[in-house]
């Protein structure tokens, strides 16, 4: 197989793993319609259904750090992929509380595993001239499943729907319980793709090379790479691990070198503020805030879709961009129409709550236009470029288990913002989270600015001497 077809299997197979990704995210709010009118759950059982997931993948994330470096990162894409499959199978013949749990939390530990292990896979593995490319592959191919899960929400809701009004109570039960099974099942195909395809796949070459295997290191880096490019990056890869088998102290792996400590904070600020832009808030509860601007349920929720679709479309746009303009202007481009989306929602708000505008069609032409602008920015900028910054400014020899904190901080910043919207927007309306987010995000653009090294085209190596140098 040619580097370049074998380049375009491992980004496929990659991408896979962020499709399973968001259709985790995006399948549960169609299933709920019908889960609970069929298994009897009461509202505490379904409140931990829903956040099973997220529990899963916050514990997995911090340990799918040390398991990849302990069994390699291709063992562990194995190991998320074999996971996610029995959790499809738990969920689908579940027939009360602790078999649904038990699979959900399942598929939070598989997503939080792919959310370490593929974009660290894919920094070690791919060439510095199209990994920002390949690493928002996996941001493309993670949209695309929360539509896809959307899509298939909205398939299955409409047959249930024919039925209501001509099937008796016994039929449309059985109805609502085939739904949201089929729901979930639908995810076993591209689970087994994703198995499949992991492994097929070589070992990343810097993971190999740690592990003392240098000749099938060399080989790893030639499967994607052209002869005289794969042998200098071997070299270039030897000397960067040099230090550390001589038994310099300055080269071992310890956190708290400032060489170390310095992009590990870097990174962690960036996947926090990633957060804070209010990205999950908006994408969860997309439908209620165009409600609350003026639209109709059944309006609402076809804009909700539109939006997912600018989603998709703007990640392709990110993708396209990333390694040609490069991480830094992406970033800024991206918070910079975040920011102006969030301040205008504000406003809209703001003189919706105090009676200076009545919610109606124009607010809601408004709020619709903003939300767009707004996934479009983080679509194109924070979307693409927080799964970048989070494999390629971390040094090698702290990467997964930096990786790993990185993610915990961004799913713990989530889990609080999630947290603290209902009450929040209950207490104090709409504009105020709103406004709070466009404060963050003015923050996330001065970090992009200010504090953030450009990495396009860079090799893995050539970053952390950057920092290296900086700290000496």
């Amino acid at each position: 197989m040619t580097p370049g077809r074998y380049t375009a299997l491992l980004l496929f197979i990659s991408g896979m793993g962020g499709f399973l990704y968001g259709y985790d995210i995006g399948i549960i709010g169609a299933a709920l319609l019908y889960l609970n009118k069929t298994i009897t759950l009461s509202v505490t059982q379904e409140s931990l259904i829903v956040a099973a997931v997220l529990a899963g993948g916050t514990v997995s994330s911090l340990a799918a750090g040390a398991l990849a470096d302990f069994i390699g990162r291709k063992r562990l894409m194995v190991a998320a992929a074999v996971v996610f499959l029995v959790s499809v199978v738990l969920i689908v013949v579940a027939q009360g509380f602790g078999a649904l749990f038990a699979g959900r939390t399942l598929q939070g530990l598989s997503a939080g595993m792919i959310a370490v292990v593929i974009p660290l896979y894919l920094a070690e593995s791919l060439p510095a001239a199209i990994r920002g490319r390949g690493t928002a592959a996996f941001q493309l191919f993670l949209t695309i499943g929360i539509l896809v899960a959307m899509a298939a929400g909205r398939h299955y809701t409409a047959g249930v729907e024919t039925l209501a009004a001509t099937a008796d109570a016994v039929a449309l039960k059985s109805a609502q319980d085939s739904a949201w099974r089929a729901m979930f099942l639908s995810a076993l195909w591209p689970g087994i793709i994703f198995l499949a395809g992991s492994l097929l796949v070589t070992e990343s070459p810097r993971w190999l090379l740690r592990r003392g295997r240098a000749e099938a290191a060399r080989a790893a880096l030639a499967r994607s790479r052209p002869e005289a490019e794969a042998e200098n990056e071997f070299v270039e890869m030897r000397a960067s691990l040099a230090p550390a088998a001589n038994g310099s102290p300055a080269a071992q792996g310890s956190l708290w070198q400032r060489r170390y400590l310095v992009p590990f904070l870097l990174t962690c600020t960036v996947l926090g503020l990633t957060q804070t832009t209010g990205i999950n808030s908006i994408l969860q509860f997309v439908v209620v805030i165009l409600q609350e601007s003026g639209l109709d349920a059944t309006a609402a929720a076809g804009q909700a879709t539109a939006v997912t679709a600018v989603n998709v479309i703007f990640t392709v746009v990110g993708l396209v961009l990333v390694d040609k303009l490069g991480r830094k202007a992406l970033l800024k481009l991206g918070t910079g129409a975040i920011a102006l989306a969030l301040v205008v929602s504000a406003v809209v708000f703001w003189r919706i709550q105090g009676g200076a505008l009545a919610a109606g069609p124009g607010t809601a032409k408004i709020v619709t236009g903003c939300l767009m602008l707004f996934v479009a920015g983080f679509a194109t900028g924070p979307g693409v470029c927080v799964w970048l910054a989070l494999s390629e400014l971390m040094p090698t020899r702290i990467r997964s288990l930096g990786m790993g904190i990185g993610l915990l901080v961004n799913q713990g910043i989530s889990t609080a913002i999630a947290a603290m919207f209902l009450p929040v927007v209950k207490s104090h309306g709409y504009a105020a989270m709103f406004a709070f987010w466009a404060v963050c995000t003015v923050g996330y653009f001065l970090v992009a600015a200010f504090w953030l090294p450009e990495t396009k085209g860079r090799t893995l190596e050539e970053i952390e001497a950057e920092f290296a140098t900086k700290a000496s």
